[in-house]
């Protein structure tokens, strides 16, 4: 996937959440969330960037953005781990 402005995952709001289905069962060690740098922003601004985020399971929850009131958007959300053997 790439991360070009507008190219994203948005809802409404600064709170929302997103289920992720995993190729393969992994033992998580590690979350990324992404979102353009401010440079690439027409606006120059990344307020709709998530700010505070949960994971449980792989659920992503976002709870807040840098403070846009309209809308927040997701670009790439990448989790790193082991992968588990199957029975």
């Amino acid at each position: 996937p790439d991360v070009y402005p507008g190219n994203c995952w948005a809802f409404k709001g600064s709170q929302g959440y997103l289920v992720i289905k995993l190729s393969l069962r992994v033992q998580p060690t590690a979350f990324y969330l992404e979102h353009i740098p401010k440079t690439m922003s027409p606006t120059g601004s990344i307020t709709s960037a998530p700010r505070n985020f949960s994971v449980y399971i792989i659920e992503v929850r976002v709870l807040s953005n840098w403070g846009h009131p309209e809308y927040t958007c997701l670009y790439r959300f990448r989790v790193q781990g082991e992968p588990m053997i199957q029975p």
